[in-house]
């Protein structure tokens, strides 16, 4: 479902991703879809959305799961091309990473975050 915010561009979203609902706040910039927030979590700058993408949420105190995801991109070749956190929400926040290729295994980040999601946009 889409409501657009009153006398403005952006658009609210309910997606459901693996079963977990979720409500996001996009716009479009230029010809790229963009999100500034997510479940209330705020982007300072808006995190372009498109090409191989890494969602995750994790606690803001604790840099295990970037640490982790850097040491995953090198063992599959791949490189972190863009790098979005959001605003601290109940001491978690959501991170957007842009990926050169889609990781083939998530499985050392899953215990660093609380959710995670590799999209192809």
């Amino acid at each position: 479902d889409v409501a657009p915010e009153p006398d403005s561009s952006t658009g609210l979203v309910q997606v459901s991703l693996q079963g977990t609902p979720h409500q996001v706040t996009g716009t479009v910039q230029g010809s790229t879809p963009v999100l500034r927030q997510i479940n209330g979590a705020t982007f300072k700058q808006p995190a372009p959305l498109s090409g191989p993408l890494l969602i995750y949420r994790a606690k803001a105190s604790d840099p295990s799961a970037l640490a982790t995801l850097t040491g995953l991109l090198s063992k599959a070749g791949a490189q972190l091309l863009s790098y979005h956190s959001s605003s601290t929400v109940a001491g978690e926040q959501w991170s957007i990473v842009g990926l050169s290729a889609p990781l083939p295994n998530l499985n050392e980040l899953k215990p660093c975050v609380t959710e995670v999601f590799q999209l192809h946009l």
